[in-house]
């Protein structure tokens, strides 16, 4: 069986903003958006993505003004396949 390397980024993704935000995963939706539902600060983005950078993210090519919704991150992140 093939392996879904989208699931695999979402599941990071979702446990890595968990950890970050004090929530369970499941209470992470792709539609939330990073700050109106998740209430993440420009200094809390940027503390997330030196977390990114940690586990493999080349941040130089993500476009963190771009991306509003959760969704979208793990979108951009699972196209790049920037995560170990």
């Amino acid at each position: 069986m093939t392996k879904n390397p989208h699931k695999d980024v979402k599941t990071q993704i979702k446990k890595l903003l968990s950890e970050y935000l004090g929530v369970e995963p499941d209470d992470i939706d792709e539609e939330d958006s990073l700050v109106a539902d998740l209430h993440m600060k420009p200094t809390d983005l940027t503390d997330f993505v030196e977390i990114l950078d940690t586990r493999g993210l080349d941040i130089s090519k993500l476009e963190l003004t771009e991306i509003e919704t959760v969704g979208e991150l793990i979108e951009e992140v699972g196209l790049n396949d920037y995560l170990d």
